[in-house]
């Protein structure tokens, strides 16, 4: 296997002098520019390290004692390795309170969680990172005495900036604590972590890139004996690739086989799995758009005033295999996992191999696509895979296989459109493929417009302008009148943006990617997709939580803006260090945010919509019975008999025609099955009709509860 469309990328090299490292001015002022050490003073001229050291330690005027600091060293020479003493105290001082956490983990509970430690543990904890810190201090110190004078304080400061990422374990583990954290508190001083996170590892990366450290050199060689084995083998495949290809093919095993589980565990819901199942099914024997969980007494096309999912009919072929809610769940799967592809694909014609790697497994870590994939079926995540398709392939230039993906992603649903309004207009203010742009722009306006606002009205009328309640101008509850507040009074909408709930939000979507996306003006576009469905709604929850299916607006457009913006961070060894601090940040914050709100593996905050799904557990004895007698119970009733059944059961058995949710009432079912005694969802129905007089008990399972009736008549 061979992939297509990715260049060579640059190698790790080495740097014989320190005029050949080129250092960023973002750097913090606490790691030091050892290559222009007069910078962080404001000076203008470059000094380098060499001749800094050597002018110190030169005789000098009377009128330059003055400005000698402390043990006879120049004052910029003392800055230098005043900050690296601290860089190194500070990894003391981290690595020490990260070993304090593995062993006392109960210490840290009680003193960051809630500030309840006693005295004693206080002054034990503060003890051992002084002695952290000091340890740290003592490192630099007993460098900078060895070797040749002019050398020693830059040599001390290389050491610092190459063992800068130590700093990280200290800070990051107690975030990893999954219950001492609220939702924001933890998301926010994750985002703070990943900007540390991509000053120290830029830090390294550049003293590694240089190879002006024993050690660094000794990594440097590591890495590119590394990629010369790796050219030998890419005239057959590329390794990168096929990890790439490894990732997605484990994402979808892996979701595939614990979405149904936790179907099987009774979590899921007639909306929205066995609504969809139910409109799969009734398409397959020729009546589209046909929904009886939403619409009672449904006609064909009736769904299209919700929604117009004509994607169903894409996936109708495989459906028609196995016709049930489960094989919904593993096509969710498998397209959300396939998105990595060409994620892989794009960056990988921009930015070395590696990242690229490394930026498609950040996708399938992903955590708010983990839950969105929890959360029953919806068409959002098909909309989601499609649109990267497509992006990628008009990217390598593969028009015809585009203009396929691109209906693809169009027919999943109406609003996927907005997602190609906003590239057409990005391509066209890039000015990189203007006409391309123009037409994906018009095309995708003019079938937004011509869908939503002419042919599904059509077919009724539906709630979703709700969403943006808020937003009504004075007696126009409509999308229209929601659009004249967005022009005309812009000042009340950016005030409904800025609560909690929505700054949660959006740092869980973005902050794992290490605020990429925001790196370019332009790529602020990037955002737009997703805000439209999610941050400007008002009044309705599941929007502006990323365990609900609409987080899936944003997804393709953050990773492929993240491409976009580590490409644009430029060549050469600076550029370089500067790509891999963004990479290492967001590898950081990626696994970070995993481990508390994603899925591989789960926590007790990970969710799926409404539900909190928790840990994985294998199926009980109960829930197997519950779901044999409910096959059971369910195949006594005629194929085309309307059939009531409660909530959690209904996407078990709605691989029928007339399948009527019992928590909407009984009204023109012919039998009903329900849960007895479960308090809600049906249950209440299902007791109601039968003491109504209007139902008969036809069975009934008493170790599940389950109950069946019969319409007298019947």
């Amino acid at each position: 296997m061979r992939e297509q469309d990715t260049p060579p990328q640059d190698r790790p090299t080495r740097a014989g002098t320190d005029s050949e490292v080129e250092v960023s001015d973002g750097d913090l002022l606490l790691f030091g520019d050892e290559a222009n050490p007069a910078a962080d003073a404001g000076a203008a001229p470059m000094i380098e390290p060499a001749s800094l050291a050597a002018s110190d330690l030169a005789p000098t005027s009377d009128t330059e004692r003055p400005r000698r600091a402390l043990l006879g060293m120049g004052a910029q020479e003392f800055g230098v390795l005043a900050r690296a003493i601290a860089v190194l105290g500070l990894c003391g001082f981290s690595l020490t309170a990260f070993v304090v956490q593995l062993l006392r983990g109960k210490w840290i509970v009680g003193f960051v969680g809630a500030n309840t430690a006693d005295t004693p543990v206080r002054i034990r904890l503060l003890i051992s990172v002084a002695v952290g810190t000091l340890a740290g201090v003592l490192f630099a110190i007993s460098m900078w005495p060895w070797g040749k004078a002019k050398e020693r304080t830059v040599r001390v400061m290389r050491t610092a900036r190459f063992l800068s990422p130590a700093i990280l374990p200290g800070f990051a583990y107690p975030l990893l604590r999954v219950g001492e954290w609220d939702t924001f508190p933890r998301i926010a001083a994750i985002a703070v972590v990943a900007v540390v996170a991509e000053l120290c590892f830029r830090a390294a990366c550049t003293e590694i890139l240089a190879a002006r450290l024993t050690v660094a050199r000794w990594i440097g060689a590591a890495a590119a004996a590394w990629c010369r084995l790796l050219d030998r083998v890419r005239p057959t495949l590329s390794p990168e690739f096929i990890l790439v290809l490894l990732g997605t093919l484990g994402y979808a095993a892996w979701m595939s086989y614990f979405t149904v589980l936790n179907h099987r565990h009774f979590v899921t819901m007639a909306f929205d799995l066995g609504s969809y199942n139910n409109m799969f099914y009734n398409a397959l024997h020729g009546h589209p758009f046909r929904d009886t969980a939403v619409f009672r007494h449904a006609v064909n096309w009736a769904m299209l005033s919700n929604h117009a999912d004509f994607g169903i009919y894409a996936f109708l072929p495989i459906y028609a295999l196995h016709p049930d809610s489960e094989t919904l769940l593993v096509l969710q799967a498998v397209a959300l996992g396939s998105g990595a592809i060409p994620i892989y694909r794009f960056a990988a014609r921009r930015i070395p191999r590696a990242m690229a790697l490394l930026l498609a497994f950040a996708y399938l870590f992903y955590a708010p696509m983990h839950q969105a994939n929890f959360y029953d079926v919806h068409f959002q995540p098909f909309g989601a895979a499609f649109v990267l398709w497509a992006l990628d392939l008009l990217d390598a230039r593969r028009f015809v296989l585009f203009s396929l993906f691109f209906v693809l992603a169009l027919s999943c649903r109406e609003d996927i459109s907005v997602g190609f309004v906003v590239v057409g207009a990005y391509l066209m203010l890039t000015g990189r493929r203007p006409r391309i742009g123009a037409l994906m722009f018009a095309l995708s306006v003019a079938y937004f417009a011509v869908i939503k606002f002419a042919v599904m009205p059509r077919f009724g009328t539906c709630w979703y302008s709700e969403m943006y309640r808020e937003l009504y101008p004075t007696g126009e509850n409509s999308y229209g009148g929601v659009m004249k507040t967005f022009i005309t009074n812009p000042v009340f909408v950016f005030k409904t943006l800025i609560t909690t709930e929505k700054m949660t939000y959006f740092l869980l979507t973005i902050a794992p990617l290490a605020f990429l996306p925001l790196r370019r003006r332009l790529l602020w576009l990037s955002v737009m997709p997703g805000a439209f469905f999610t941050l400007l709604t008002t009044g309705y929850g599941p929007t502006v939580e990323i365990s609900f299916q609409y987080v899936c607006y944003n997804i393709p457009f953050l990773f492929l803006a993240a491409a976009i913006a580590l490409a644009l961070m430029g060549q050469g060894q600076a550029a370089r260090a500067k790509q891999w601090g963004a990479v290492g940040a967001m590898a950081v914050a990626t696994l970070l945010a995993t481990n508390v709100w994603g899925a591989i593996p789960p926590s007790s905050k990970f969710k799926g919509g409404f539900a909190s799904i928790g840990e994985f557990k294998p199926l009980s004895k109960e829930e197997r019975q519950k779901a044999h007698d409910l096959r059971e119970l369910a195949a006594m009733v005629p194929k085309k008999a309307a059939l009531a059944v409660s909530e959690q059961e209904y996407p078990h058995v709605s691989s029928r025609l007339d399948c009527l949710d019992l928590r909407d009432g009984y009204e023109g079912a012919d039998y009903i099955l329900y849960a007895e005694n479960t308090g809600g969802f049906g249950s209440d129905s299902g007791t109601r009709a039968l003491v109504s007089g209007e139902y008969v008990e036809m069975a009934r399972r008493p170790a599940t509860r389950l109950v069946l009736l019969r319409k007298k008549g019947k």
